[in-house]
């Protein structure tokens, strides 16, 4: 990549730093189809586990004392890790355009009821037997998209948490899926001397400017943070089917 095409990717990081830090995600989302335009989707997933990696062990660390009262959240994290496996094996063997189609009408599904149901909110049943194949899949679209927060997001929004046990709920899930995922990709040989110094690129980025998306957060009340991550979901779903289509 040229200064200019590193400037526009580092531009771009620095903004899905900004939103990761406030809402616990959106810097996938933000980042891999910017670098996608210059260099490949394949090479930008690669290039974001790090950073990606990186952000959510920073979030984890600052809201780490809610890690006590999160009910289940070793279960979902264990799923979406060997989710992440099985995602990362599969991202230089699977048809992009299926599986960005396949999230999105997940997506749309949840936003659909969200902005329909009376009271949105998982019901009991749902809680019970839908926390499985959830995560499971969460895990998948993390290894083979990178971008699997809108759908952790989804899951834990229906549940009504705390902003603080929302960002933690989601950040240690995605990390160590994101943890599975690097593993995966080196034993595959998928990295190469660009991918790394993308990668090196984008996590100094975020170890600058995630803290500043953190204080943003904590003066956001409850209504509007929950509005944001709506609004997240929103902007990843028109962003799979525009890159699908």
């Amino acid at each position: 990549m040229s200064v200019y095409e590193l400037l526009i990717v580092a531009l771009a990081v620095v903004l899905g730093s900004l939103v990761k830090g406030t809402t616990g995600l959106g810097l996938p989302l933000t980042a891999v189809p910017v670098i996608a335009f210059f260099v490949g989707v394949q090479d930008a997933i690669v290039i974001m586990a790090v950073p990606t990696a990186v952000s959510n062990a920073m979030l984890v660390r600052e809201h780490r004392r809610e890690l006590r009262s999160a009910d289940g959240l070793m279960l979902f994290a264990g799923l979406g890790s060997i989710g992440a496996i099985a995602g990362a094996w599969l991202l230089p063997r699977i048809n992009d355009r299926l599986l960005l189609l396949l999230l999105a009408l997940v997506l749309t599904s949840f936003l659909i009821w969200k902005f329909a149901a009376a009271e949105p909110r998982w019901s009991p049943n749902v809680q019970k037997w839908g926390k499985v194949p959830v995560a499971f899949t969460c895990g998948v679209a993390q290894g083979a998209t990178g971008i699997s927060g809108p759908l952790v997001a989804a899951w834990f929004q229906g549940l009504g948490v705390s902003r603080e046990r929302f960002v933690v709920s989601n950040t240690a899930i995605f990390l160590l899926a994101g943890i599975s995922q690097l593993v995966t990709l080196t034993a595959t040989g998928q990295w190469s001397n660009q991918r790394v110094g993308g990668a090196a690129l984008a996590a100094a980025v975020v170890v600058v400017v995630l803290p500043f998306g953190i204080r943003i957060g904590r003066k956001i009340d409850a209504a509007r943070f929950d509005m944001a991550v709506s609004t997240i979901i929103t902007a990843c779903t028109i962003s799979l089917l525009i890159r699908a289509f």
